[in-house]
């Protein structure tokens, strides 16, 4: 009982040390590799590639903020998948080729919003490597104002990815190593 009360104890102790490490590491400002500004009015139905990067790392984060007056769709797309509307390497394409894309391929949808008349903001880390891509639409036959900026940074690790971890392997360990550690100040105690 012993025996096992230690190894439990050290693994905790472990554990404990491990968490902190990565709350230090989470807590290391980011990088910021690039960014895109702008302000653009949209007419109906025109689509516009506002972002696009070719190695979007789990050590990245993707922050786009919008302000729309009016109606604008935001796609975040997973462009691993053959993008087949895409003229000569270009980016100029129908509405119905996004469209066609857009249901034959539903995996590469990482996200969709409709904004309308306010303020958006969202930040998204991948859980693997991948190619991204920011996609704006105006679906409306009115004009939309959008005036956006994204941003592409880098961590040494996703922040909060990282402190969940440490939100719960803290306090395991912390109940792992207890008893050891009770063990322990009471050996000392009968020592002196």
């Amino acid at each position: 009982m012993k025996r096992w009360i230690t190894i439990l104890g050290r693994g905790g102790t472990t554990l404990v040390a491990i968490s902190l490490a990565l709350l230090l590491v989470s807590v290391v400002p980011q990088l910021q590799y690039s960014s895109d500004e702008g302000n653009t009015t949209f007419s109906l139905e025109q689509i516009e590639v506002i972002f696009t990067t070719t190695s979007f790392t789990p050590q990245q984060e993707l922050e786009v903020t919008v302000t729309v007056e009016g109606t604008i769709k935001i796609y975040l797309l997973d462009m691993s998948v053959q993008f087949q509307f895409f003229n000569g390497g270009g980016y100029a394409f129908e509405l119905s080729e996004l469209q066609e894309f857009l249901e034959n391929h539903t995996e590469g949808i990482i996200w969709e919003y409709e904004i309308v008349n306010e303020t958006f903001s969202r930040t998204y880390t991948p859980t693997r490597v991948m190619n991204a891509t920011v996609i704006f639409y105006n679906p409306n036959p009115e004009t939309a104002q959008v005036e956006h900026y994204v941003s592409l940074k880098s961590s040494l690790a996703p922040a909060n990815k990282v402190q969940n971890i440490v939100i719960f392997g803290a306090p395991i360990g912390i109940l792992l190593a207890l008893p050891w550690l009770l063990n322990l100040w009471k050996q000392k105690k009968q020592q002196n």
